[in-house]
């Protein structure tokens, strides 16, 4: 896998929708010892802009970012604003149709030939197929339609992808990677189908498409993780592609996902969490943790709890990151409880830490 190779799996992606990890830089995610992104193609597409990317060189010129690049289709943005809001546009089988005026009268196309178009703009590692995303209520018609939309959509993205790698001048050695996200949610007909279509058409990842969480009858409780979804998903595929689960996840989401056979990852919880004053803290040296078993291996630290506010110890022992190496908790406290922008900052860069960590323990265990 040319754009991957020189970088061990399983790999986590943090979001960096616009061109940034929220509040930290690519220079301190260097030294948290993070060395890929998941960037944002609708998003990108609108500001700064297509033209504007274009002229600065792409993306990792443009945010000075030496690492591994990838990059969303932007299919499942806009299929939440039509979802949120039906005047925003349609999904037709040309593509995703999007209004700008409140009585339709400017109609815009976002095509898989787009998104792939701008994917090369954006200088991106790893591509990922405009697919059309099945909601999770879809009833059998829905999901045939949106199965079949994505097989074609997938077919029409390998095509430009084929024509802009020679156009480009790319190598087999040197060439960005593409993936195509296999939908159908929990019809395991369906998917499977999905998934043999899109292989006939070859592709060099395969995505865990779909919401991978399970409906709860009590709209109180907290979703359950949608595991069976995942591990039928894992068995499409031959362990020689890697299969990226995106959008996933937690750390025992990642972990489980791990045990079968997903190797690439990417979430906004990690800088999120942070934002919370959530933080990621392993309970015991993670060199000696056999994540093979179920335990309680990691623990969240609250920095709200006013019981650190005179807490010189790290925030955790086991963690080598800028907040960790230099500062206590009883300082991040005062941070955050003054709001001083450097709070996120560090928080984010310690549960990055703790994910990049999280991935250095798994490789070893493989």
């Amino acid at each position: 896998m040319s754009a991957i190779k020189n970088h061990p799996l399983p790999l986590f992606f943090p979001d960096a929708t616009y061109g940034v990890a929220k509040g930290v830089s690519s220079q301190d995610l260097q030294k948290a010892k993070i060395n890929s992104l998941m960037i944002n193609t609708y998003h990108l597409r609108q500001r700064p802009g297509l033209e504007l990317i274009t002229k600065l060189g792409g993306m990792k010129k443009f945010m000075n970012w030496p690492g591994l690049l990838a990059s969303d289709s932007g299919g499942f943005q806009l299929f939440s604003l039509i979802a949120k809001n039906p005047d925003f546009g349609k999904i037709t089988d040309e593509g995703v149709v999007s209004y700008t005026g409140k009585h339709k009268q400017t109609r815009l196309v976002f095509t898989p030939e787009d998104s792939i178009r701008v994917q090369f703009a954006l200088g991106s590692d790893i591509m990922i197929c405009l697919d059309d995303f099945t909601p999770p209520d879809a009833d059998q018609k829905t999901t045939e339609e949106s199965v079949k939309r994505t097989i074609n959509w997938a077919e029409r993205s390998k095509a430009e992808f084929v024509q802009l790698v020679q156009k480009s001048g790319f190598s087999e050695k040197n060439r960005p990677l593409l993936l195509a996200p296999i939908q159908g949610h929990r019809n395991w007909k369906l998917r499977k189908k999905c998934a043999q279509e899109l292989m006939k058409i070859e592709f060099d990842i395969y995505g865990l498409g779909g919401w991978p969480l399970l409906k709860t009858k009590n709209k109180n409780s907290a979703s359950q993780f949608d595991y069976e979804m995942a591990q039928r998903n894992s068995e499409l595929t031959p362990d020689e592609k890697p299969r990226f689960a995106l959008g996933v996840g937690s750390p025992e989401n990642i972990v489980k996902l791990w045990q079968m056979g997903y190797e690439l990852f990417d979430c906004v919880l990690p800088t999120r969490d942070a934002r919370h004053k959530r933080l990621y803290v392993f309970t015991k040296n993670p060199a000696e943790i056999e994540f093979t078993q179920d335990q309680d291996w990691y623990k969240f630290l609250y920095l709200s709890k006013g019981s650190l506010a005179d807490d010189l110890s790290p925030i955790s022992q086991y963690c080598d990151c800028p907040l960790c190496s230099c500062h206590s908790r009883a300082y991040l406290h005062h941070l955050f409880k003054i709001q001083d922008g450097l709070a996120y900052r560090l928080a984010s860069l310690h549960n990055l830490r703790f994910y990049g960590k999280l991935m250095e323990c798994l490789r070893q265990q493989k």
